[in-house]
């Protein structure tokens, strides 16, 4: 039976820029046929105003507030049902309290796709909040939170229930951070020596970036002609997730939550390699599906049988759990 528990609900939505999944929440939003009013959480997304606020978003003080007085003016005559806060990182308190005062009927719902260990900040806006929920189970044991995995968009479906001409046994799909290098290489070199085929896409914002990345990881170094500075766009990545057979997904250290790509994996019905152990205490686990690989050792888990067998089928019941449309319905609906 079709949700219609957002259906006229007009939707204030704050996200930052993440690869375009803040405008297919929008999009999703609407075909559930919700008004939705979008914004930028940042002021600006230069390499170096995104830096200035992560390092602390006092830095950006006066463009983020000028930027956000902008937003009052622009919202200021309409109404909203619920507020929607996506990860927020330079979003000001004094914005927040505004609007609970302007909009006191509203519902206001936040969601964090980051370690709260990497935004401490962010619990400043637990209090103003009326659920606040996290992909992280450690997180939300820790700060008493409600937990919510991440989801797959709906065109991942489409990829598991056809069938579709597979180019790659493996592929890689990611922006370097810590030791993801390290980690991929080693898995690259073990298929590689197997005769398995492999596309590895390891992507950085900048070349600078990039240098002072591995200067503060003071990991193994990606050579400059194995790193790309441009993002792979959505139709990109998901002709290279639909012609792969296996996903490897390594994330970081400092999050148990599973990542974006997991369950795209999961969604798009193929095989997973990942380093997050957490990953077997969900419902959709299947030991033929997915390997397990500790980051010191990552290829003692892995076995040539696993690329060469089918994946195990998971109902659809399940999988419907971490569709965008049901995670929508979890986190904003009666």
């Amino acid at each position: 039976m079709k949700d219609l528990s957002l259906k006229s609900k007009s939707i204030l939505l704050i996200s930052p820029s993440f690869f375009g999944y803040e405008l297919a929440i929008k999009e999703k939003l609407t075909q559930m046929g919700a008004h939705v009013t979008l914004f930028d959480d940042r002021p600006s997304n230069s390499l170096v105003s995104k830096g200035l606020i992560r390092i602390h978003k006092k830095l950006m003080e006066i463009d983020t507030l000028k930027y956000y007085s902008k937003i009052i003016c622009l919202i200021e005559n309409q109404k909203f049902d619920i507020i929607f806060l996506l990860n927020p990182e330079a979003l000001p308190i004094s914005f927040l309290e505004m609007c609970k005062v302007k909009w006191s009927q509203a519902l206001y719902v936040m969601y964090m796709w980051d370690a709260i260990r990497n935004r401490k900040h962010t619990l400043d806006y637990v209090p103003l909040c009326d659920r606040v929920f996290t992909f992280d189970m450690d997180d939300a044991i820790t700060h008493h939170l409600l937990f919510k995995p991440l989801f797959y968009l709906d065109i991942y479906s489409s990829i598991r229930q056809n069938n579709h001409h597979l180019k790659y046994d493996v592929c890689f799909l990611g922006t370097l951070h810590s030791d993801r290098y390290a980690i991929a290489k080693q898995v690259k070199d073990w298929c590689t020596h197997h005769k398995l085929s492999c596309f590895f896409y390891f992507f950085m914002q900048s070349r600078v970036l990039h240098y002072f990345n591995q200067f503060k990881t003071k990991g193994v170094m990606a050579p400059m002609s194995e790193v790309s500075f441009e993002k792979l766009t959505a139709s990109q990545i998901l002709e290279i997730v639909t012609a792969s057979k296996v996903i490897l997904d390594i994330h970081h250290p400092k999050q148990t939550g599973l990542t974006m790509r997991t369950l795209e994996t999961i969604g798009a019905g193929k095989k997973l390699i990942t380093t997050n152990h957490k990953i077997r205490e969900y419902n959709f686990y299947r030991e033929e599906n997915i390997t397990v690989i500790d980051r010191n050792n990552p290829i003692r888990e892995l076995d040539l049988s696993f690329f060469l067998s089918s994946p195990k089928e998971i109902t659809e019941q399940i999988l419907m759990n971490y569709s965008i449309g049901s995670w929508l319905t979890d986190l904003l609906g009666e």
